[in-house]
């Protein structure tokens, strides 16, 4: 139904409603002041002694019982729409009885000849057609229904009759009610405008309303987000500065490991704690098309089986997955990611038996499943499982197992890649994820990927950063490595170090934000011009700005987000050096490969987070 037609029959139900009235007294005061002329018009006219006048005032009472009855009746419980149109009918439907009962007036209190009887009777009728207009305008087919029950009858039967005053009423009768339907329709269409503003204006406000409410819940939800994001990020922080101080008295060799060892595992905590916050507001962007490609969801089982068997087994738990031929188009890191936090989340919450990845197709869908036998969910922590920081009552609370977002990004994730989910969970039984899947034909298999070599001992890493500790612990990192080292701090220090060996083998690793306007992206446009795309160049930013990873992906740069592990980057040095490009010198200039390659653009930042 079209949003006019619906905004009609709203209107439509709202002038029902305002026919009824508000509940309460004051509604029925009309049908007690019409009884009370019915007997009030007997008693003058007739003195009570005319059994037909007797007859008609009882009539007329029980027709005003009859509709303060259907009133009351109507406000006995809410009406829906579509009840309320039927309430509309009946109303007009007793109403055309009801005007056929005042019309009787006219055989029943007048008498042929006597013109103050007709007086009365004209009186009465028109009186009531009138007085009743401004009630039952608003609407108009119960209006219309009482006026011509009312005055059409009672005109037909006074020209019935011999006497020609009677026969000139009933012409008056006639000719007068198309006015009374014209005046009152035009104020019918006065109330419809009143009504339509005042639905408007209630719209307008429940929508601010909403607007508001929404307003206050995303507030609020910040706050609890960055309340136990302090929280957590200032626990190792804590810890670290009380470590690095023991550090600092210069303990033994042996209290000295353990100190480094300690103070290790808290960096490692802030950058899985930082990636994971981080994680939860990257998943809320839509999925970008260029990513979508067709995967098959035996690869994706495969990568997260040799993450997490380890885990498992250290654990004492079964992880399993059912063989799949099944093939999706999807982001494979995005699923990877949701696949990745499914897995870790099951592990943690289960203390016995195991966990089985698996997939099932159905009506063109493809269900990527993750069982568990764990300690499964209340009725009320299924509501919450999704929101940031919440972890089930009962679990260890370890930080260092997790910290609450992991399902959190995957609903993130699955919302803005228009992944369907759902969960099943019993208490003390498991829990159940499904993430349904755009299913696709299978793809020839292609080739595989080749495994990383070893950092070569002759390559040279220009590495461009302003920030004094940064640059010395990554050139630190990189000699441990037997890798020759070149620091730049900007553009020209840059091209200068390049020009000292064009022949050798290079890596550019180009920090985004320099000193000045200068950018790592301007640092890039002018290594490409002078010596040509021959050399692998990647950026590293600590930003989320799509932006850069866009200008990236025109210039076929490869991007990584800090904090970088070493390992990761250990091995893009040995995949870049690998390939060969490395090998030339930059004399000549070859297209950037788009995929695969150490040129390759990677622009989303949860790609990059995902493979660290």
């Amino acid at each position: 139904m079209s949003k006019s037609a619906d905004g009609s029959r709203l209107l439509g139900a709202e002038r029902v409603r305002e026919l009824y009235g508000q509940p309460g007294a004051p509604i029925y005061a009309a049908n007690l002041l019409l009884a009370l002329v019915a007997i009030g018009a007997v008693a003058l006219w007739s003195d009570g002694s005319s059994p037909k006048a007797v007859y008609w005032a009882a009539l007329v009472v029980a027709l005003e019982a009859m509709i303060a009855g259907l009133i009351w009746s109507f406000h006995r419980r809410e009406r829906t729409d579509h009840e309320v149109f039927a309430w509309g009918r009946m109303r007009a439907g007793l109403e055309v009885l009801h005007g056929v009962g005042w019309a009787l007036a006219v055989s029943l209190l007048h008498t042929t000849g006597e013109a103050i009887s007709l007086l009365a009777v004209m009186v009465i009728i028109v009186g009531l057609v009138c007085g009743t207009t401004a009630g039952l305008a608003v609407h108009f087919p119960t209006l219309a229904c009482f006026a011509t029950a009312a005055m059409l009858p009672a005109a037909l039967m006074l020209m019935m009759q011999d006497g020609q005053s009677e026969r000139y009423a009933g012409w008056m009768l006639i000719s007068t009610l198309p006015l009374v339907l014209a005046n009152a329709g035009r104020m019918s269409l006065f109330y419809q405008e009143a009504i339509r503003t005042r639905l408007d204006l209630s719209a307008q406000t429940e929508e601010h309303r909403k607007l508001r409410v929404q307003a206050e819940e995303s507030v609020a939800e910040r706050t609890r987000f960055f309340g136990a994001a302090s929280h957590d990020l200032r626990q190792p922080v804590h810890a670290l500065g009380l470590y690095t101080a023991l550090l600092s008295h210069d303990p033994p060799a042996k209290e000295r490991r353990e100190l480094i060892r300690s103070i290790a595992a808290c960096v490692d905590g802030l950058e899985r704690l930082f990636n994971a916050i981080l994680g939860v507001s990257q998943a809320a962007k839509g999925a970008d098309p260029d990513q979508l490609v067709t995967v098959r969801l035996e690869e994706v089982f495969d990568r997260v089986m040799l993450q997490f068997r380890p885990v498992a087994e250290q654990r004492g738990l079964a992880l399993r997955r059912r063989p799949t031929s099944a093939w999706v188009r999807a982001d494979p890191a995005v699923l990877e990611r949701v696949l990745t936090n499914l897995v870790a989340n099951a592990l943690r919450y289960t203390e016995s038996g195991g966990v089985l990845i698996g997939a099932r197709r159905r009506s063109g869908l493809v269900d990527m499943v993750v069982a568990d036998t764990g300690v499964g969910l209340s009725e009320a922590d299924r509501k919450r499982i999704f929101d940031p920081f919440f972890q089930v009552r009962g679990s260890t609370g370890d930080r260092s197992q997790g910290y609450g977002l992991g399902l959190a990004t995957v609903h993130q994730l699955c919302v803005s890649n228009g992944f369907l989910i759902d969960v099943q969970s019993r208490p003390g039984r498991g829990t159940t994820f499904r993430i349904s899947l755009p299913q696709v034909d299978a793809q020839p298999a292609g080739q595989p990927a080749p495994s990383a070599a070893a950092v070569p001992a002759r390559l040279n890493v220009l590495i461009v950063e302003d920030d004094a500790r940064v640059a010395d612990a990554i050139s630190r990192l990189l000699r441990s490595w037997n890798v020759a080292v070149h620091m730049a701090a900007s553009g020209d220090e840059a091209l200068a170090a390049l020009a000292t060996a064009p022949q050798e083998r290079w890596h550019a690793l180009l920090d985004y934000r320099l000193p000045g306007d200068e950018t790592g992206l301007h640092v890039a446009d002018r290594i490409r011009e002078r010596f040509g795309s021959r050399v692998p160049i990647t950026l590293l930013t600590g930003e989320a700005d799509e932006s850069i990873f866009a200008n990236a992906k025109r210039r076929g740069l490869l991007v990584l987000q800090k904090p970088l592990k070493p390992i990761r980057l250990r091995a893009l040095l040995a995949s870049a050096a690998a390939g060969p490009a490395s090998s030339r010198s930059f004399g000549t200039t070859t297209p950037t490969s788009s995929s695969g390659s150490p040129g390759s653009t990677r622009p989303r930042p949860s790609t990059s987070t995902a493979s660290t």
